[in-house]
């Protein structure tokens, strides 16, 4: 399993600030940040080509749940962190939107796990 400390530094400082914003309270701000260390992640993977032009955090998200190659795991994580607060009421929103980030983010990442430093 992947350590949090073997993560790009721009991926790491969103987690850091998505747990910071959990301590602190702010559910949103946490998520926000979530998002955004995917968004990282997935710009790092051979998927971020694709749509052809850049893609936010969220977009990521939405392309990661059509994603084939995507697990179970993966799936209801990115399903769980894209949904907003106002979709809530239909389905679920992650209450631990830095262990969703880190199932995404370790999936995205597990190819290239080895160019990571610390990585096997």
């Amino acid at each position: 399993m992947m350590e949090m400390s073997n993560l790009p530094a721009d991926i790491l400082a969103e987690l850091r600030d998505a747990i910071q914003a959990e301590s602190l309270g702010n559910d949103g701000k946490a998520r926000v940040c979530a998002r955004r260390a995917v968004g990282k992640a997935f710009a790092l993977t051979k998927y971020f080509g694709r749509s052809g032009r850049p893609v936010s955090a969220t977009e990521s998200l939405k392309i990661i749940l059509d994603l084939d190659e995507t697990s179970l795991a993966a799936r209801d994580a990115a399903r769980r962190l894209s949904t907003s607060v106002t979709e809530a009421k239909n389905s679920q929103i992650s209450t631990k939107p830095v262990d969703d980030a880190l199932i995404i983010i370790r999936e995205l990442l597990a190819d290239r796990r080895s160019a990571l430093p610390g990585g096997g």
